[in-house]
């Protein structure tokens, strides 16, 4: 009979692949905001880098990158 892992080891051996990341929770979450998508709009259709920085910085749009 092979060992498994106890559920509390699993759960810590990371995300599964079809679960959305804090970035994909974070878009989701400000694409519901007024304010935020007044001003995603308002950067129109070819926005430079500075602005698309600037918009980041300002909803607090910056995730660590994760060792693998």
């Amino acid at each position: 009979m092979p060992m498994t892992k106890p559920p509390s080891q699993a759960r810590r051996s990371g995300p599964k692949p079809d679960t959305p990341g804090r970035s994909e929770f974070a878009a989701a979450f400000l694409q519901r905001n007024r304010q935020y998508r007044a001003a995603h709009e308002s950067l129109g259709q070819n926005p430079t880098t500075g602005a698309r920085s600037a918009l980041a910085r300002k909803w607090g749009l910056s995730f660590r990158l994760q060792g693998g």
